[in-house]
């Protein structure tokens, strides 16, 4: 099969495009041929090295929709032809985890595409029935093809933030492509939201999305202008996206009792903490990883019935993934990048 693949850890100019073996799928398993495939920051860090389990050459890409070309034997729920959406990861469907329904958290599975799994730079992944989801007609496949981590990692955030209607949170990073897809998931969720981004020229899109405010930062911190937007009382959550430029001043923002939610962290390293505000305020820091098989289902019928309406903000032929990641790398998107396969 014909691949964007990552030779070896660099910038953007690394990326290779190669015929390569394609993915076997098990008696369990499906072939899918991928349609779209959303890039996500996680894929710029894999690119770079940024994680000791990514093992080259390797074949990014874990926000994929596709047509099931092959299901094998013990494959039921699906048939050839189906359209799908799939979750990041496959997982086994009998651990401890999978059977408490966190199957975002199993490590027995097949696992996580451009990881253990060739990924959707690839022109054919192999899938489950416990990670893809069937795709409604009227949701097209590059808008699928976003669902799983674009949208479903802040709808699994925002469950976990404990939230309820009319409850204020504060959204890092809302300019990305998980940014500004939780910034429409809070207004739709019926709580306040507060933006925070770097670039003042897309505040006016943040506002359109559904933030009731937009914080412009140029990292010297936004603590302050949260308290005076809560009248002094604090954000009952963060749901923090960007990670270790905005940590400190996101937990500063919290009201007693708050709630912060680790996403994401751009800037891979080590956090400095003051262990004295989540002590005295009892403050709860929370990690977050992506979503659920369940959680992609709802995000599925939420775009299905209009409630989400996903911001996809370029789109490029995947044999141009480097140009992709070029575009992110200088935050020059609003909303997902999706790479077509032609």
């Amino acid at each position: 099969m014909r691949a964007t693949v990552l030779p070896r850890f660099g910038g953007p100019d690394v990326f290779r495009c190669e015929e390569i073996a394609r993915p076997e799928p098990a008696a369990d398993q499906m072939l899918v041929r991928v349609a779209c495939c959303g890039v996500c920051g996680h894929d710029l860090l894999s690119r770079a090295g940024a994680f000791p389990h990514t093992r080259l050459p390797c074949v990014l890409g874990h926000e994929i929709a596709g047509i099931v070309e092959e299901a094998g034997p013990l494959v039921s729920g699906f048939r050839n032809g189906d359209r799908v959406a799939l979750n990041q990861r496959i997982s086994c469907g009998a651990c401890e985890p999978c059977r408490a329904g966190r199957d975002n958290l199993c490590r027995a599975g097949a696992g996580f595409y451009g990881d253990a799994l060739s990924g959707g730079y690839g022109a054919y992944v192999v899938a489950s029935a416990r990670n893809a989801v069937l795709l409604p007609d009227e949701i097209p496949l590059e808008v699928g093809a976003v669902l799983s981590c674009a949208i479903g990692t802040g709808y699994h955030a925002l469950g976990r933030a404990r939230l309820h209607l009319g409850s204020t949170v504060v959204i890092t990073a809302a300019s990305g492509g998980v940014g500004i897809h939780t910034v429409k998931l809070g207004r739709a969720m019926g709580l306040r939201v507060i933006a925070i981004s770097s670039s003042e020229a897309k505040a006016e899109r943040l506002r359109a999305a559904g933030a009731d405010h937009v914080v412009i930062t140029d990292g010297r911190g936004f603590h302050t202008e949260i308290k005076g937007l809560t009248d002094g009382d604090g954000a009952d959550a963060v749901i923090e996206i960007a990670g270790s430029s905005t940590f400190a001043s996101s937990l500063r923002c919290l009201k007693s009792g708050g709630r912060l939610v680790l996403v994401g962290n751009l800037e891979p390293g080590d956090v400095a903490l003051n262990p004295a505000p989540p002590i005295l305020k009892e403050l709860e820091i929370l990690g977050s990883a992506h979503a659920t098989v369940s959680d992609l289902k709802q995000v599925v019928e939420l775009v299905r019935q209009g409630r989400i309406v996903p911001e996809i903000g370029a789109r490029f032929p995947v044999a141009e993934a480097a140009e992709a990641h070029r575009m992110m790398t200088a935050k020059a998107a609003l909303g997902r990048v999706v790479l077509i396969h032609g």
